[in-house]
This record gives C-alpha cells, structure tokens and sequence, in this order.
C-alpha cells in the first residue's frame, strides 16, 4: 500500500511540473516577442526587408501603406512579428527570413507606423472616376464593385492592397509592375502574341494555356480557343502588359485624379 501511495505522489507531481513547464514555456514564447522591441532598429531592418514592397516609411508601393491603418490580421505587436516570420498565405507577402528578435523590431516599427496619419491622395475622387469609366476607358478592362470586364486585376479593393507610388506607376507604366518571369504573381495576367499559319495575329491576355491549347482574350473582350498546331508563332510577353501607357493620353491633372479614385477603392 505504501509503494502505492508513493506512486501516486510521484505521477502527481509529474503532472503538476508538466503542467508548470508548458505554462512558463507558453508565457516565455509570448512575451519573446514584447521583450524585443525597438523601433529604431526596426526601422533599419524595415528598409532593408520590406521597404521595396511598402515604401520607405511604410508609404506603400506594390504592397499598401502601413501608415495609419489598423491591422486585420493583427491586433498587436506580437501577431505582427509572427506575420513577418510565416508571411500571409494567398498573397505575395511571403515570410521574412529574419531572427523572432529582429522580427520583433520590425513589427515594432510597423505598430508604430499605424500612429502617423496617413498621406491622402491628391486630386479629385469623382473627376477620377469619370475618367476612369470614361476617356480612360479603364472599366472596359476592369471590374470595380461587380462592374465592368474582367481582362485585367479586379480593382474593387485596390486603394487598400497598393500604395500611392505603386498606382500612379500602372497608370503611367503598367508593364514595370509586372514580373518577368513565368512563376512571377501577374503570371496570370501574361500578354500573349500569336500569329497563326493562316497570316492571322492577334495579342491577348492568356486565359489558360495547356501543351495543346491557348485560351487568349483580346482588349476587346473577345476571347479565342488556339490549337498551337496551328500556330507559326507564339510569345510570351513576360514584363509586358496589354494595358496603354497613360502618360501620353491623360493630363498630369487627369493622372493624379485618376490615382486618387483607384487610392478611394476600398
């Protein structure tokens, strides 16, 4: 009876030390990341790892402004230092390849950056939307809020995914945006020159593309089934968009309206 009473006070000590050990070990891991912050150092890391997505100071580029905004997948520091080290699945936010304690000082920054008020967009929001679903003709292309032609990137949301700098350079040079090469994110959005065996050539969006097939759309809307047997020529235009270049069509004035409009899309 005796060796059984001593068991008993072993296997629940055991219990309890296990218990204690994942506590400490569970409060250790969340305070990892508060005991780290440091925004100044932050910042140099932020330049070197994230700037050329979202600006210097968080202003937005390809990826949105940082400032002045409230997270939604975060609703403290700790969850932004988790962000930078496993990235965001289904976006071109990919993990950081950084130390828990340098991802710490990064989201320090960034919490930091939600404190600035954030650039508004110059220009005038309902002239920019008259150009945009007018002289612009960028509705023909684009679906904003369920209107429009789906060619290119549904632009519903834009103004809370791209930055300023990111906008007004698609408008003015759109194919810079766009990777060069086959596994870049605009993949899907690949211009496509074909010329066929009959002397006809045309220039598209690809829709879908197997060994045998090319499913393209053209700036018009039209879209075409191409058995590449039949084809003389086909190139894939990686870096290119099929999207005009506005600089020479749009007034300065026109431009900045039109960024402000895709900016209020949210």
């Amino acid at each position: 009876m005796k060796t059984l009473i001593t068991f008993y006070k072993w296997t629940l000590l055991a219990g309890y030390s296990s218990a204690l050990v994942g506590f400490l070990l569970l409060t250790t891991t969340g305070e990892t990341f508060a005991q780290q912050q440091n925004p100044v150092q932050g910042e140099t890391l932020f330049v070197g790892y994230c700037s050329r997505c979202h600006g210097i100071g968080g202003t937005g580029g390809e990826g949105p402004s940082l400032q002045g905004r409230q997270f939604v997948r975060a609703t403290e520091e700790s969850d932004l230092a988790r962000l930078v080290l496993t990235g965001i699945s289904g976006t071109a936010m990919s993990r950081t390849w950084v130390t828990r304690e340098e991802a710490s000082q990064i989201a320090s920054y960034v919490w930091s950056l939600a404190r600035v008020e954030n650039q508004p967009a110059l220009g005038d929001v309902s002239s920019g939307r008259e150009i945009f679903n007018g002289i612009g003709g960028c509705i023909n292309c684009h679906i904003v809020s369920g209107r429009g032609v789906g060619i290119g990137p549904d632009l519903s949301n834009v103004g809370v995914r791209r930055g300023l700098p990111f906008l007004r350079e698609s408008v003015l040079a759109p194919g810079t945006s766009i990777s060069k090469g086959s596994r870049g994110s605009h993949s899907s959005f690949l211009a496509v020159r074909v010329e066929m065996n009959d002397g006809r050539k045309m220039r598209g969006m690809r829709i879908n593309e197997d060994a045998f097939i090319l499913n393209l759309r053209d700036t018009e809307g039209s879209y075409y089934m191409l058995q590449k047997e039949e084809m003389r020529s086909m190139t894939r235009e990686f870096g290119e968009s099929i999207m005009p270049e506005y600089g020479s069509t749009l007034s300065n004035k026109q431009i900045t309206d039109l960024v402000a409009y895709m900016a209020s899309l949210r």
